[in-house]
């Protein structure tokens, strides 16, 4: 089998109507699975195509959110333009869009009328808030997700202001579980006949990832709080200082606390009241930090990490992204790919057997306009979904 056919979605038609990063790297998530991905740029273009820096003139961010698709300008408020892109909604298998809810709508695409031309469309839409509800009108960004969820409340130091996560998680969570609502609805149509309408909103997204976090505030009525790079339960799991510098440690139960506690030199901590459960290790989590520091004085990060590896204590070093890109460990996992320029760019995330998607540089803007149509020579392999 080549390469193309063995693309988990090979035959996929996804129609693109998306800017900045949510629906972007939803439909990107597709096409790297094989997905054929038309994206629709308004004549201004995404702007994320502004986005610094560069790579011989074209946004590194642009390039990674936008590989393996084709771009067609559209002016959708155009006659002739609105009915190509109704044309490429009843060829298309997928439509993504991250307009305001109700945009498609005013410019004479409802979904009734979508599903009318389409009955077996799947239509997702990403938005701040949902199609519906008090705040469906309002726009949305990735910060205002974060602290609309309750993410921002319980992240930065401890006893310090909130903060913002560190990368756009109120886009790249709802991008992931657009392109997971997809391929379900995809699977449910190759049983029904029937495409889908998928409405996923960026904070709900988030809150649905409150894991934890969202346990306690329903069943708990104690603080949530930020804590740092500490766990807001377990402990010692968070940050500790060495003679040269700062690791993180993971210890969650008490067998990982015994191996600890012995590498430590410290056996008797496992019969202290204060540390004998995990919950009594919360509670008491500065008091322990002040005797793994103690315990740590003489030892450099690099010792720390060699000796509480050999034992089985989970740890590591607190790399900046840099090193955490080129380092050993991604250079042997393959977390970063090459584009045939020679643009170094960032992959799946997931190795999928031998399948390798491809690196097809992402398109000038309305690079493909005068080609405004699906392939029909594509493989239809998965024409079944």
């Amino acid at each position: 089998m080549t390469e193309q056919l063995c693309a988990p979605l090979s035959g996929v038609k996804v129609l693109e109507l998306g800017t900045m990063i949510s629906a972007p790297y939803c439909s990107r998530l597709l096409a790297d699975l094989g997905a054929e991905v038309i994206k629709v740029e308004s004549p201004v273009g995404d702007h994320t195509r502004d986005v610094p820096p560069r790579f011989e003139g074209m946004s590194t961010t642009f390039r990674l959110l936008n590989r393996n698709k084709r771009s067609v300008i559209l002016d959708l408020k155009d006659s002739d333009d609105a009915e190509t892109f109704a044309r490429l909604t009843r060829e298309a298998d997928v439509l993504i869009e991250n307009l305001r809810p109700g945009g498609l709508e005013r410019l004479g695409f409802s979904s009734e009328k979508l599903r009318a031309g389409n009955g077996e469309l799947v239509y997702l839409s990403i938005s701040g808030f949902g199609q519906s509800g008090p705040w469906a009108d309002r726009p949305a960004y990735d910060i205002i997700a974060q602290a609309m969820s309750g993410l921002m409340a319980v992240t930065g130091p401890a006893e310090g202001p909130p903060a913002r996560v560190g990368i756009s998680i109120g886009d790249v969570l709802p991008g992931v579980l657009g392109a997971f609502a997809v391929v379900a609805a995809l699977l449910r149509r190759q049983r029904t006949r029937r495409g889908a309408r998928i409405d996923l909103a960026m904070v709900d997204a988030l809150l649905a990832g409150l894991e934890s976090v969202g346990m306690r505030a329903l069943h708990d009525s104690g603080p949530l709080v930020p804590t740092g790079t500490d766990h807001a339960i377990s402990a010692p799991y968070g940050s500790f200082a060495a003679a040269d510098g700062q690791f993180v440690l993971a210890v969650a139960n008490d067998a990982l606390f015994s191996k600890l506690a012995g590498v430590l030199g410290r056996p008797h901590w496992i019969d202290d009241p204060r540390f004998v459960s995990d919950e009594l290790r919360g509670a008491h989590r500065e008091e322990l930090r002040k005797e793994i520091e103690a315990a740590l004085a003489d030892w450099s990060v690099d010792e720390a990490l060699r000796r509480l590896s050999s034992a089985g204590v989970p740890c590591a070093p607190i790399l900046d992204p840099r090193e955490a890109l080129t380092g050993e460990y991604a250079r042997a996992r393959g977390v970063t790919d090459l584009e045939a320029d020679g643009f170094t760019t960032l992959g799946m995330g997931f190795q999928l057997d031998d399948y390798r998607p491809p690196m097809n540089q992402a398109p000038r803007h309305g690079e493909h306009t005068a080609r405004p149509h699906f392939e029909e020579d594509e493989p239809k392999d998965a024409s079944s979904l």
